[in-house]
């Protein structure tokens, strides 16, 4: 349900932002559009939320924008002037101002637009209803298309023609699933008929747009049901190997998990850590995080410790291990996801400088002894009692 409009936009009076508006509306016109006005209709203002970015339309050029700005004391940065976009910064704000365009021609990867000062032609180019709403510097909400109906039914819908938006940019396949993941109630059947029909397309994408969209898809709300849609047309399939795990992904998405790394494991679990390098450009975080739940999991099927596990598997690694084990079904306690949740990560208490003092020569022989001992204190439950200790260095000195 949408909040009232008035009030949603009540941010738009913020000074440094009426300023920026004001110098682009003094020899044209601006109007605020996308993301920011749909986000605010659903109560989440830019200034309350950091990934909510102020976008704002203009029927200026870029040397327009920039001869503007420059009257008024407002930075320039030129962060895609080519397709239009000039950012604004202004007292800390940054606004990312884009020239009115229309599409001259697209090959389903990128579009050859020119600048145009026909603000329809410019909503007729985006991709869903809920995203070519606009707000003029007053905060009245211009709707073209029809998009705060679909928003308040929690209806993601292409504009126009799905078939034919999809075939002049295919990321809206992905991008119509993270969207729905987040806005919608049930998917919109016609879109689904034209993703069917187009799912090939998703091959021409690269691999990092691919990586982008699935990754703010996995957290969503809907994540589950948008996924499973997404590989019964068709569209899933195309972008990692194997059929998806959809269940496991459920479970595990269900019980509260967005950590990226576990939802790949869980719906791509025959996929290797390293394999997601090569076929999503996935970072090396995400990449050793999918390698130790995996590896976490298998330490838990062999009986280790609560010590153990959240010495060896910190940042929360071993709870999302044992949460992956549940969610494939394993019998994991309850107990123990409570204890993986709200233990802390031992720390060793000694380094190799203790055992020199002790009077062990600088070298292998430290090394060895510091290992011994380290099994050894983990085994005793990770004390930190000075006497206990010690007790396990002369131990693990032989003593």
């Amino acid at each position: 349900m949408t909040h009232d409009a008035s009030a949603a936009l009540a941010w738009v009076e913020e000074p440094r932002l009426q300023h920026i508006l004001s110098a682009l509306n003094a020899n044209g016109k601006a109007m605020l559009v996308g993301g920011c006005v749909r986000d605010s209709l659903l109560g989440q203002s830019p200034f309350d939320h950091d990934a909510i970015d102020i976008d704002i339309a203009t029927d200026h050029t870029p040397d327009e924008m920039k001869a503007v700005f420059a009257e008024h004391g407002i930075r320039s940065i030129a962060t895609g002037e080519a397709h239009g976009t000039i950012t604004a910064s202004f007292e800390g704000l940054l606004a990312e101002c884009t020239s009115l365009r229309s599409d001259v021609d697209t090959d389903g990867r990128h579009a050859e637009v020119e600048f145009t000062r026909n603000w329809d032609e410019d909503w007729r180019r985006r991709d869903f209803t809920i995203n070519a709403l606009y707000a003029d510097q007053t905060g009245s909400i211009w709707d073209p298309v029809g998009g705060q109906a679909d928003l308040q039914a929690g209806r993601v819908r292409f504009i126009g023609d799905a078939e034919q938006r999809i075939r002049e940019d295919a990321l809206r396949i992905l991008r119509f699933f993270r969207f729905s993941s987040r806005f919608s109630d049930e998917l919109d059947e016609e879109a689904m008929r034209a993703i069917r029909a187009q799912s090939t397309l998703l091959n021409i994408l690269s691999k990092e747009r691919i990586q982008s969209e699935l990754f703010r898809t996995l957290t969503t709300r809907q994540a589950p049901d948008v996924l499973a849609a997404a590989f019964e047309v068709g569209a899933l399939g195309r972008l990692m190997p194997g059929e998806p795990d959809i269940d496991t992904f459920t479970a595990l998405r269900r019980s509260g998990v967005t950590d990226v790394s576990a939802l790949l494991l869980a719906l791509w679990p025959g996929v290797e850590s390293d394999q997601l390098r090569d076929l999503l450009k996935a970072s090396k975080t995400v990449i050793t995080r999918h390698a130790d739940i995996r590896q976490a999991w298998e330490t838990i099927s062999k009986g280790a410790s609560i010590v153990e596990l959240l010495y060896h598997y910190p940042d929360g690694l071993a709870l999302l291990g044992a949460q992956w084990g549940r969610a494939r079904n394993a019998a994991v306690p309850d107990q123990l996801i409570d204890d993986l949740a709200s233990g802390a990560t031992p720390v060793l208490p000694i380094s190799g400088k203790h055992l020199i003092a002790k009077g062990l020569e600088p070298g292998p022989t430290v090394s060895a002894a510091m290992k011994t001992f380290e099994m050894l204190w983990l085994k005793a439950g990770a004390p930190t009692a000075e006497e206990a200790v010690d007790q396990l260095i002369d131990e693990a000195l032989g003593r």
